[in-house]
């Protein structure tokens, strides 16, 4: 197995042209050790793009242009992202100790697409877009939702690297939090993550728009469309809550593992959401 530091975008997309699927690509290398020890990936070729500062770091004027190489604890401590975009700094300050957080970075942590990715849940309800670069054929975005495919599966193409994630800017007046359910407070996967958007309306009283995403619920992080409909337009009240919580469950492809039962994370489900949607009308009317 050849390893080759690559130091620029267009070298790292000359290289990915010739090998293809036989190269995979490591920046922190949390991701990719797994699905490498795991034999989930053979790879004749490990691309080291670290070293690429075109593809670090972000820009915020409203909307938010995330770099794909941008490390866990620069978007954890970033003002910038804490306060219009709270979920993914939270996501990233809890996605392992602060070592993992200092080399791990939201491309790989996405495009690892883990059941149970941090920063998953937190970009979905953002309406993210993954940009994708490759040498034939230029740039493309893709919404995050379709860029999942499966366990450990996105749409990359063989010849593709995630260069930036996009951000839109959200309205004034929201909120946004990540629950994290897990056994310890680092250097652990979530059992049940839980991304929530919140906007009320003028009165504060009815919910104007919500987003919902869960992680390690089944397959793939996913975007609860049928609970965020039941609640648009009511009151948060213990009955709509309670009607939310049964729609997002009824999503939910539940399993034992070493962590975890499949009974726990379905008991535990219902009140990490009751609980992100507390936090956020809290914060919104306390502002």
């Amino acid at each position: 197995m050849d390893f080759l530091t690559l130091a620029s975008l267009d070298e790292a997309l000359e290289r990915l042209a010739a090998f293809g699927s036989d190269a995979i690509l490591v920046a922190g290398g949390t991701s990719a050790r797994y699905l490498i020890m795991s034999g989930q990936v053979e790879a004749k070729a490990v691309l080291h793009v670290e070293r690429i500062d075109e593809a670090a770091g972000f820009t915020n004027n409203g909307a938010l242009c995330l770099g794909a190489l941008t490390n866990m604890r620069t978007i954890a401590e970033a003002p910038e992202i804490i306060s219009r975009f709270n979920s993914v700094a939270t996501a990233a300050g809890k996605c392992g100790g602060w070592q993992t957080q200092s080399i791990a970075t939201v491309g790989g942590n996405v495009c690892g697409a883990s059941p149970v990715a941090d920063l998953i849940p937190p970009l979905l309800v953002q309406n993210s877009e993954i940009e994708l670069l490759s040498q034939a054929r230029g740039e493309r975005r893709v919404a995050l939702g379709d860029f999942l495919v499966d366990a450990y599966k996105t749409n990359r193409a063989p010849d593709e690297m995630a260069s930036a994630f996009h951000l839109p800017a959200q309205p004034d007046g929201s909120a946004d939090t990540y629950i994290k359910i897990q056994r310890r407070g680092a250097m652990e996967r979530p059992i049940i993550g839980l991304a929530l958007r919140l906007a009320l309306d003028e009165n504060r009283k009815k919910i104007q728009e919500v987003r919902i995403a869960v992680s390690g619920a089944g397959p793939l992080p996913f975007r609860a469309s049928e609970a965020e409909t039941l609640l648009t337009g009511e009151a948060t009240t213990d009955e709509a809550v309670r009607a939310a919580a049964e729609a997002i469950s009824a999503r939910c492809s539940f399993k034992s593992d070493a962590r975890a039962s499949a009974a726990y994370r379905a008991a535990v489900l219902p009140r990490a959401f009751a609980h992100a949607l507390s936090v956020c009308a809290a914060t919104i009317k306390g502002a």
